[in-house]
């Protein structure tokens, strides 16, 4: 009945113990060796690490410290493989004053063109963190998911997710629709995300 442990322990060479991915799963995290899974058909189709040879090339010193009230569509003043960590909390496209009134695929678009620019001056490693939330409730749009698509096509490695939980400041989570006339109760989001990425190797 071996083939039925919760998880398999083997030593390594150093005689210390280890645990590796079992058919009935594993609650043993010591050492634990988890090549089959990462292995299997359900990351077939994801972008992988990438063995490359780790590049920085320095920013002109004439454009550090400084702010350019411009689009990161187009970030000419930064070489290729040249920053660390790119943080944004990009406009929401819901009518604000820098707005542009874009549809859902025009918008995506131009997100997209700024995630390639952003995979162009990251060096190899390098990290991006995306606070988005998502939008509207007739339907419900779930941008962090289409977020997270795009990423993965251009090729960057998603590393977590992060649940900004603001319930402790938001109203109640639950709309009810009209007075006495409750036709349409609805969630109301309590979070954004916090979504994390990094440029072809995870260190």
């Amino acid at each position: 009945m071996s083939e039925l442990k919760e998880y398999l322990t083997i030593w390594n060479a150093e005689g210390k113990r280890k645990t590796r991915t079992s058919k009935v799963g594993s609650p043993g995290r010591i050492n634990h060796d988890s090549t089959p899974f990462y292995r299997s058909k359900l990351y077939k189709s994801l972008p992988g690490e990438k063995k490359i040879k780790y590049v920085e090339n320095p920013i002109p010193e004439n454009f550090l410290n400084k702010i350019f009230c411009k689009s990161s569509e187009k970030m000419d003043e930064l070489p290729d493989s040249s920053v660390h960590l790119m943080v944004t909390s990009p406009p929401y496209n819901v009518g604000k004053e820098y707005d542009k009134d874009l549809t859902l695929e025009q918008y995506l678009l131009f997100l997209k063109t700024v995630w390639k620019e952003v995979h162009r001056v990251l060096v190899p490693g390098g990290r991006v963190c995306i606070n988005i939330a998502n939008l509207g409730r007739k339907p419900y749009i779930p941008l962090h998911a289409f977020i997270v698509r795009d990423m993965i096509d251009i090729g960057f490695l998603m590393r977590a997710e992060i649940i900004w939980d603001k319930g402790s400041s938001a109203s109640p989570s639950t709309a009810w629709g009209s007075w006495l006339s409750p036709a349409n109760p609805t969630l109301r989001d309590v979070h954004e995300y916090i979504l994390v990425f990094s440029k072809g190797t995870f260190s």
